[in-house]
């Protein structure tokens, strides 16, 4: 994980799932709510503290796959991670929604779900990560148990080419793109 300790990113509840698997669990962050996470957390969970963007990414390129478990707008460290090649282990809603590529979607209402990679087994189909769709401990165990099934499923290459629109250069090419269809068209309208 890599994140800040505040109370709606939900670390408490991936130490709690690390601790009740005894996986590994490295967390790299700070903030409020460090010492009742300290306190909470099992002997395979280690926190790294701050760390320069060169260490988040050699952690990031090491890992099996981040956990993401709090509601964010966005969220750059699901891109982040996916940029390395490494999948990411979310709640379903917010942000994650708009980057991750999962390989469990929320079923559409009177769909049967259905996990996308039992499906594409062996295909490499692009997914990107598992979602939980509560923010629960016992929610989280079963997306990780989902993911460790799976592991084959998720292809580093095509999880780094899923994220490469939102790289600087596109981005900035996209917003002069923009720019400059809104000056043409401006241009184009005579003056009153």
């Amino acid at each position: 994980m890599v994140t800040a300790f505040a109370p709606y990113k939900k670390v408490d509840l991936a130490i709690a799932a690390a601790n009740e698997l005894e996986l590994p669990l490295k967390i790299i962050g700070q903030g409020q709510d460090e010492k009742r996470l300290r306190r909470m957390a099992g002997p395979t969970v280690e926190f790294l503290g701050w760390q320069p963007d060169h260490r988040v990414r050699d952690f990031y390129s090491r890992c099996l796959a981040v956990l993401f478990p709090g509601e964010e707008d966005f969220g750059i460290v699901p891109l982040e991670a996916m940029a390395t090649g490494k999948p990411v282990i979310a709640y379903g809603k917010g942000g994650a929604l708009e980057t991750i590529v999962p390989l469990n979607p929320l079923p559409k209402q009177g769909e049967k779900h259905l996990e996308r990679g039992a499906q594409t087994r062996g295909s490499h189909s692009g997914l990107t990560g598992v979602f939980h769709y509560e923010q629960s401990v016992q929610a989280i165990i079963e997306a990780i148990q989902l993911f460790k099934q799976h592991l084959t499923d998720f292809d580093p290459d095509a999880i780094r080419d899923h994220v490469e629109p939102f790289d600087r250069s596109h981005f900035k090419q996209q917003v002069q793109q923009v720019i400059m269809s809104a000056y043409h068209e401006f241009r184009r309208v005579p003056l009153c």
